[in-house]
């Protein structure tokens, strides 16, 4: 009977522990009162615990000043290899620094890695003069940005977080939401994903640059990240993973201790990778099944394709998604490979979740009287 009831013990222990990776992470996040984890794709919250409370967030800051520089790169308004003259001003920040000499031009790219991987905050500073002319300007289109992106429970003070006698917040929320949207800038991994590097600087002098995101080592498909620390908004971090086509993002604010922020991370990350998976149901490009009658052309029938991939977001649950479309039974010659045709919808549980264009996938001229002369024919 003993051996029995140790078997059930055991038995019911095994079950929670694999019950506990589909369990939902308020069960599991021990040491976070405020965070929260999206689909980067869709954008759909996956996960919310205390989301809109107004927090300061220390150097998580530098993810808006960092979307900002990338969006100036992307746009051309500035080049990676263009050298940046180092201020006073930048040169006397405290706190994390690379430890930019007065006077010195650096490429904007070094700036970057230093913001990136050791949060530092003299290349901010420098980067800011750069963007806006000084860092108050900059601090005003850090809080415009912020605006258009809908972060409403968010101001900024500085392009460092680091503490001042002005008022800085922002929420577990309006954090995701910019994290988000620096990690659809391609660019930006090539610095994320840095671990441990010797940098030299223009005098020959080195410094060790130690990215503060530890989950970039050691969390499997985390490529990039943003740590902030202060006394009143103890440890923080922001962060993205990918894991079968599956990106999310997610943020932790007010962690007691490092250790913690990072846990409470990899919790959210095995949460959305655990209960949702990214299906693709039409491939970019490929054929569709769908028969599109044409008038007055050489061919009586078009062959179309989805402009892109259309993937969906499932939870377990859910009911498979479907494809519904929105195409005219018939269309007019001529027509060009590449015109749109419609558009195809997933649909899952009645609801459109996601669109995609359709194409042409050939051309069809009109036909001449000799076409119709041979059809009669």
């Amino acid at each position: 009977m003993k051996k029995f009831f140790y078997c059930l013990i055991l038995l019911i222990t095994i079950c929670a522990v694999f019950a506990c990776t589909g369990m939902a992470p308020k069960e599991q996040v021990i040491g976070s009162d405020n965070c929260y984890l999206v689909d980067f794709n869709s954008g759909r919250v996956l996960y919310a615990k205390g989301e809109n409370d107004k927090k300061p967030i220390a150097s998580m800051v530098k993810i808006m000043t960092l979307l900002i520089t990338f969006e100036n790169v992307d746009s051309g308004k500035l080049s990676l290899d263009q050298k940046v003259p180092i201020s006073h001003e930048a040169a006397a920040q405290v706190g994390s620094e690379m430890f930019l000499d007065e006077g010195v031009e650096y490429p904007l790219s070094d700036l970057i890695k230093g913001i990136v991987t050791m949060s530092a905050n003299d290349a901010s500073v420098a980067v800011a003069e750069l963007i806006g002319g000084d860092e108050v300007a900059f601090t005003g289109m850090m809080n415009q940005r912020a605006a258009a992106l809908g972060m409403n429970d968010t101001l900024f003070s500085n392009a460092t977080g680091y503490p001042t006698k002005e008022e800085q917040y922002s929420t577990a929320k309006d954090v995701a939401c910019m994290m988000r949207e620096l990690a659809k800038h391609k660019e930006y991994y090539n610095f994320s994903t840095i671990w441990l590097e010797d940098y030299t600087h223009p005098s020959g002098r080195v410094t060790q640059m130690a990215n503060t995101n530890k989950l970039i080592r050691h969390y499997k498909g985390c490529d990039a990240g943003k740590t902030g620390y202060t006394d009143s908004a103890k440890f923080c971090l922001a962060g993205t993973a990918v894991r079968d086509g599956m990106r999310v993002v997610g943020s932790v604010l007010g962690a007691q201790d490092s250790k913690a922020r990072f846990r409470a991370m990899s919790t959210l990350f095995n949460y959305g990778f655990n209960n949702f998976k990214n299906v693709v149901l039409v491939k970019g490009g490929s054929p569709l099944s769908v028969d599109v009658k044409v008038n007055g052309g050489k061919k009586d029938k078009l062959a179309v394709m989805a402009k892109s991939d259309l993937s969906v977001l499932q939870a377990k649950g859910e009911g498979n998604a479907k494809l519904e479309y929105n195409i005219p039974e018939s269309v007019k010659a001529p027509i060009n490979c590449g015109d749109k045709i419609g558009e195809v919808y997933a649909v899952v549980d009645g609801r459109k979740v996601a669109v995609c264009d359709v194409l042409a996938a050939e051309e069809i001229k009109k036909a001449s009287i000799w076409d119709y002369v041979k059809k009669i024919m």
